[in-house]
């Protein structure tokens, strides 16, 4: 990227510390992580390229200190939905482009999309795509990452049709869970979002299924099919 851009993560969770590491050599710009608790704000400001922020962030003081219109992106990650929530719509309401928000309920998905803001699946290793979906929106550069145990693949929806009309949210198996669906040129993480006719599904799996891949979308395709019934 030429452009240097800055970026918010806030909130304490495996999530949020597992995004701060995959985004620190990164991030062109600024990266702030804003936590709660000072000897937190302490260790993170000890990693490379991060600039931590003791408060709530739940404070607007505390948020206005980052200037979130002037922010690329803005990640609430914290372990509690309705403080994630709560920041994630005074970021949006700020002039944040791009609002993403750790949420748990499947209620509030709709309200948040809605509103501008894109729910986050609150898998940890989603934070890898994550970071991939801030400083890289391709696709073709997406499913080329690798992280540790766990491996990215697109998969053409049109070769399941079962999975048409179902929500991004209900497709994950034991060994494999997609994380976002492509239409087009355009990405989604919302837990709501369906797979239509030509989306790609982004999905990321064990490496010890390599070469089942198949198998275990089959079990995916069982599985909605079972909640479809109930």
């Amino acid at each position: 990227m030429n452009k240097k851009i800055n970026i918010v993560i806030a909130g304490d969770s495996s999530f949020s510390w597992y995004l701060v590491n995959e985004l620190k050599t990164q991030v062109t710009g600024r990266l702030y992580f804003v936590l709660e608790d000072k000897e937190q704000a302490i260790e993170a400001s000890l990693l490379e390229n991060v600039i931590a922020i003791t408060g709530d962030i739940t404070d607007t003081k505390v948020l206005d200190q980052l200037e979130l219109a002037q922010c690329h992106t803005v990640v609430i990650g914290s372990k509690e939905e309705r403080t994630n929530i709560m920041a994630a719509l005074y970021a949006k309401k700020e002039g944040a482009p791009n609002v993403y928000a750790r949420v748990f309920e499947e209620k509030v998905s709709n309200l948040l999309e809605s509103l501008g803001v894109t729910p986050i699946i609150t898998a940890a290793t989603a934070a890898s795509f994550s970071a991939v979906q801030i400083l890289q929106p391709s696709v073709s550069r997406i499913v080329n990452l690798t992280e540790d145990d766990f491996s990215m693949v697109e998969i053409e929806a049109d070769q399941y049709p079962e999975l048409i009309g179902h929500r991004l949210g209900n497709l994950h198996s034991e060994h494999l869970h997609v994380i976002a669906i492509q239409n087009n040129h355009n990405i989604f993480l919302g837990y709501n979002h369906k797979v239509e006719v030509g989306s790609k599904l982004i999905a990321i799996y064990d490496k010890s299924i390599k070469g089942k891949i198949q198998k275990e979308v089959r079990q995916i395709i069982t599985l909605v099919s079972n909640l479809s019934k109930a």
